[in-house]
């Protein structure tokens, strides 16, 4: 029974993907190669026909399950893109934002015929969750996909396919009660607000992500400094938040001598209240389904294991739910619930613990394995990951979780419990702690190339098809030895090879730009347009490159905002020049100033940027990379040509003239040959 169930889950979250992707031939390849070993293996554990017959058969289903999904609610919204036309719907979730914006999830029709589920993000209606907002007239887009952030997939996972802008005629309709979820809601707030005041700004945000989940309000710094350090996990609602709280649930319903069906009970109207608490995320619903099936198990007095309930709570979710594998949170979920409750407990299966280095040393051990699981994962989602969290997780996790379970307890008991003092002092050294060790070079990784991170991808696949083939550890470490020894040195291939040539991002959204131009080591930020977000930008490029030390911040237009957008989004950078147009003196925090107000020419190794008024130019191996901001300053050149700001016009340029109204987020290549190589990002 728990072959078929690990077996038909495999198989259906395969066909899921399978169905997704299909038209990738790449993925095809890759999935063909996994079904040809999973029948290998499925002959080498003497899977027999009706075994495989029930894997085809979940395959099967997910594939035609994805497809009808697509083609009865997916399809029919998306048909709405960019057009305009009415809306009325039922509030579901919201979230409040600084300047009284807030953005609402409804659910209802578009002009009273099509059922949808849509995002709305406006200045504030102090709507609720069960109020309906109707909208006279709107118009209806797809998430975009911007380099900072694919809202699209995010927002495909809980099937929000469209997003209103320029709504009109807006009337919200007030809900004649308060909903139980509107209470938790407000509960939870309540509660936030409490963390704040007791623990302060950072502390409290950080408490928050323990107990709630709730990340909106942290600084990207602390953020940042968290998970380079190798915890981010705890700021993730999962299986260490619910089964803290079921502990203590079950601990003092034994004490109390409940009868276990009703503590039963007793434990899923407290499941039902953490995920509601948390706002609902997967990460939280698989956990809670994983412990729903370990709690039957006992009560039923049946046989369960954490591979065979992981097994039927991917299954159960992705039946329910079939686009949750654009899910990045329930990937990482489900890659570090296997990592630390399967794949570890295999691996260390015979390291000693009875003396305290012995148990120090296992510790660290499935900390490793854990990291090995999810590291391909969180290299791919977020461009960098931490290399020490076997250590940092050892030390760090048991603080944080008396701080959460503290924070919990507070929550639970609506604030009766008020040991809120300590996780002050415990939060206070983790978030000292973390931004020391963020600043250390080698406590983490940057991909610093999709084609690294791909072949890594297939190295973990390799390193899975051993495990699962041929269940001898040594060649499972050879495996992953393999992996890792394929990552470090195809990254720094990569880098060798970057460094050859200069290389000229071109960062922003629309018309608006900001450069980043590196080889040999040497990097320097060219902030074009003046834009507010542009230090955002800048910030992802280089954590995903894995730069880390920029020469020169060259600052353009608005420079005295610009700059203290940069001394925010660099925080881990070190910058060793600012070049600022005009003669208005900042208050830098830097010594290197240079302030001009003519022409400059900043000078490299192997290339010089030449500014102007309206140009400026990038000058490497004989060839120019010139940007425009002002029609009126074009002049046709020999070289790559990029017209932004107002010069972008969005007609039909000639070959050698990139226009940013209709491109952006690449870089520009430079090698020996007379060509460019373009390539996005």
């Amino acid at each position: 029974m728990k072959r078929k169930m690990i077996g038909a889950a495999a198989a259906y979250m395969a066909g899921l993907f399978f169905a997704s992707f299909f038209t990738d031939p790449a993925f095809m390849i890759i999935t063909a190669a996994v079904i040809a070993a999973a029948l290998f293996a499925g002959k080498k554990y003497n899977f027999t026909i009706a075994d495989h017959c029930i894997m085809a058969a979940f395959f099967g289903a997910a594939v035609l399950v994805f497809s009808i999904y697509t083609d009865l609610v997916y399809a029919p919204a998306v048909e709405f893109d960019g057009q305009n036309g009415s809306f009325r719907g039922k509030v579901i979730s919201l979230q409040h934002y600084s300047g009284d914006n807030s953005s609402y999830v409804l659910n209802g029709n578009i002009n009273g015929k099509t059922k949808a589920k849509l995002s709305f993000y406006v200045n504030s209606l102090d709507a609720e969750i069960g109020d309906t907002i109707e909208l006279g007239n709107c118009k209806f887009e797809k998430p975009s996909k911007d380099y900072l952030f694919d809202s699209e997939s995010y927002f495909k996972s809980d099937g929000i396919f469209l997003e209103i802008s320029n709504a009109k005629d807006i009337n919200r309709i007030s809900s004649s009660k308060r909903s139980l979820k509107v209470i938790i809601n407000d509960h939870r707030e309540n509660m936030i607000s409490d963390f704040h005041i007791a623990l302060g700004k950072d502390s409290g945000d950080l408490l928050a992500g323990m107990v709630f989940g709730e990340k909106r309000g942290m600084e990207w710094n602390i953020k940042t400094a968290v998970y380079r350090c190798g915890i981010g996990h705890i700021l993730a609602v999962s299986g260490l938040h619910v089964s803290a709280a079921i502990f203590i649930l079950m601990s003092i319903l034994r004490l109390l001598r409940i009868n276990k069906f009703i503590s039963f009970a007793l434990m899923e109207c407290m499941i039902a209240f953490l995920i509601t608490l948390a706002n609902c995320p997967i990460s939280a619903i698989r956990a809670a389904i994983m412990m729903n099936f370990m709690y039957a198990a006992g009560l039923f007095r049946r046989q369960n294991d954490t591979f065979n309930s992981l097994a039927g709570a991917v299954l159960l979710i992705c039946i329910l739910q079939p686009y949750v594998i654009y899910d990045q949170g329930f990937i990482l979920s489900v890659v570090g619930t296997f990592g630390i409750g399967v794949f570890a407990p295999y691996m260390t299966k015979n390291i000693p613990s009875e003396t305290t280095l012995g148990s120090l040393m296992k510790k660290s051990a499935v900390m490793l394995c854990t990291m090995i699981c999810v590291f391909p994962f969180s290299l791919l989602y977020f461009d960098e990951t931490s290399l020490i969290s076997p250590i940092t997780n050892v030390i760090l996790v048991p603080l944080c979780s008396v701080s959460m379970m503290i924070g919990l307890l507070y929550a639970i008991s609506g604030g009766i419990i008020d040991l809120l003092f300590i996780p002050k002092i415990i939060n206070e050294f983790v978030l000292r702690f973390s931004d020391i060790v963020s600043r250390i070079r080698f406590t983490y990784f940057s991909g610093g190339s999709k084609t690294v991170v791909g072949g890594l991808m297939i190295c973990m696949i390799i390193t899975f098809l051993t495990a699962a083939i041929f269940r001898n550890r040594k060649y499972i470490c050879g495996a992953a030895a393999f992996s890792a020894a394929f990552l470090f040195i195809a990254s720094s291939a990569a880098r060798i090879e970057r460094n050859s040539h200069t290389t000229i991002a071109v960062l922003g959204k629309g018309n608006n730009a900001v450069a980043v131009v590196s080889r040999d080591n040497s990097a320097d930020i060219i902030d074009i347009s003046g834009h507010y977000r542009s230090a955002v930008y800048v910030r992802k490029y280089l954590a995903a490159n894995g730069i880390n030390c920029i020469d020169s911040v060259i600052l353009t237009r608005k420079v005295q905002s610009g700059y203290s957008n940069y001394i925010n989004e660099l925080e881990f950078t070190d910058v060793n020049n600012w070049i600022i147009a005009g003669d208005t003196e900042i208050p830098l925090k830097s010594s290197n100033v240079t302030y001009f107000t003519n022409d400059i020419t900043v000078h490299e190794n192997r290339y010089s940027i030449k500014i102007t008024d309206n140009n400026i130019t990038v000058i490497s191996d004989n060839k120019e990379i010139c940007f425009i901001s002002d029609a009126n300053a074009y002049k046709p050149s020999s070289g790559l040509t990029v017209l932004c700001g107002k010069a972008a016009k969005g007609d039909e340029m000639a070959v050698n003239i990139l226009d940013l109204s209709k491109n952006n987020n690449f870089e520009i290549v430079l090698s020996g040959s007379d060509s460019f190589t373009i390539r996005r990002l």
